[in-house]
């Protein structure tokens, strides 16, 4: 690949030209009147909300049968007609079947608008995903602005900055070249005023130089892997450097934003940190407001959370949660299996925002559940670390039932004492289990640069 060989000004200059294209794809044309629009839909009244969501829901479905290859087959085969979608209602919604993401992953092109690609270019994108397993979305020029609109509205615009503003990253794309070990860490996007991290970089060692790179160019705003910034400001503080600065806010996301993250990320940066949740698939967005409380878009895609018989979950309840999503015309999703747990708030928010719904938490995934010796379930094990200062990363891996293996990258002031309190905690969740702790210098990323905290290879009851 040149640009692993191009020297530093030329991978800079690389970087520039592609966030030029970027730049246009996703703010150019209308994308200010989008913003506008979202931004509106805010102080709506409750009925002049839902009447608009109905009208894009019937849209949406009415295309998604007429045009989509794999809602045509599954919707008649359950006995649907066109008909049924021109009156349809939000609440006839549960009677549709719902759509596995292994759905997707076998076969996007199914999901694919005929309508749509006859007429508008259509981009592709192929992540990893979370576990690794290939996802590939589609979505025009125009549904890209819809959705950058969203969250410029309702993410950046809530923790009060913008998409606009000087701001870093901290995210997967492999700017630094994976065989160079010498700083500089970053790269920069000057098209877009971006500086870019390497979220595969961070170390002790390596903190200075990121910690200089932010003190030089001074971003307004810090984006990217709510965990990579987690990281950086717990070494940060561990070793004593500080910025010079004071950033507008970060939006982070890609990983739950934990209150003990939030707190250790306002020690080191001296600035507020907004959680934003979203998908590569682009069907559903929650956004922190200024109470802390996490709001979802229904405009940007309607949220279901329903019980293991597939039924609404009461509030306050963990379930599966489910998206349909009403701006990506040319791949829309309906009922789509995120893989995700979660919770509605039991209590209204003190923003007012009351038609965008309150989750009261994003618990994880399903596949990151732990199953104990006796068949007991637990989600959130992460907080296994929570308060063991001398620990500064940490994940679990469930190789069976009874049998663990956790690593840890520590202080120098870990000690004995530490590993005892890990080990007790197992027992008070678990019982009695057989566990291999494993002190490392580096956990390992996916290939997206990501970090999974719990990861079980013990199949859920």
């Amino acid at each position: 690949m040149l640009y692993s060989h191009a020297p530093i000004w030329a991978q800079n200059l690389g970087i520039s030209l592609y966030g030029l294209r970027w730049r246009h794809e996703r703010l150019g044309g209308p994308f200010p009147d989008y913003v506008r629009e979202f931004r509106r839909r805010e102080s709506w009244p409750a009925g002049k909300f839902q009447q608009y969501l109905e009208a894009e829901l019937r849209t949406c479905l009415g295309r998604a049968f007429s045009a989509v290859p794999y809602y045509q087959q599954a919707w008649s085969a359950a006995g649907f007609r066109a008909s049924h979608f021109a009156r349809f209602h939000m609440e006839e919604l549960k009677h549709l079947p719902t759509t596995a993401k292994a759905a997707l992953r076998r076969q996007p092109a199914d999901f694919v608008s005929r309508e749509v690609k006859n007429k508008q270019r259509l981009h592709r994108y192929d992540t990893s995903g979370t576990t690794g397993t290939p996802i590939t979305t589609f979505c025009t020029s125009d549904g890209h602005r819809r959705f950058t609109a969203a969250r410029e509205a309702r993410s950046f615009g809530w923790a009060g900055t913008s998409l606009l503003q000087p701001r870093s990253m901290i995210g997967g794309r492999l700017v630094v070249p994976p065989g160079m070990v010498g700083p500089p860490f970053h790269r920069c996007n000057w098209a877009e005023q971006q500086i870019y991290f390497s979220a595969f970089h961070i170390s002790p060692a390596n903190v200075p130089h990121y910690v200089a790179a932010l003190n030089h160019y001074r971003p307004e705003v810090f984006t990217g892997y709510a965990h990579s910034h987690y990281l950086l400001a717990k070494m940060m503080l561990a070793e004593g450097f500080s910025l010079d600065f004071t950033p507008a806010a970060l939006v982070l996301g890609s990983e739950k934003l934990t209150a003990e993250m939030k707190t250790t990320l306002s020690e080191a940066f001296h600035a507020r940190a907004y959680e934003e949740y979203g998908c590569v698939e682009n069907c559903v967005l929650a956004t922190e407001c200024e109470h802390g409380r996490l709001h979802v878009s229904p405009d940007f895609g309607l949220l279901e959370i329903v019980d293991e018989l597939g039924h609404a979950a009461p509030r306050g309840k963990i379930g599966r949660m489910l998206c349909t999503s009403l701006l990506n015309a040319a791949q829309p999703l309906v009922r789509y299996e995120l893989g995700d747990l979660g919770a509605w708030s039991e209590t209204p928010c003190p923003c007012g925002r009351n038609h965008l719904p309150v989750l009261q938490e994003i618990i994880g995934r399903l596949e990151d559940t732990v199953t104990g010796p006796d068949g007991r379930q637990l989600v959130r094990f992460h907080g296994l670390f929570v308060g063991l200062p001398h620990v500064l990363e940490g994940q679990v891996i469930q190789e069976a039932r009874d049998r663990f293996i956790v690593r840890v990258v520590t202080s120098n002031d870990f000690s004995g004492r530490d590993e005892q309190q890990i080990h007790d905690r197992f027992t008070q969740r678990l019982g009695n289990v057989n566990l291999v702790l494993q002190r490392v210098s580096a956990i390992p990323r996916t290939e997206r640069g990501k970090f999974r905290a719990v990861i079980s290879k013990v199949p859920a009851l």
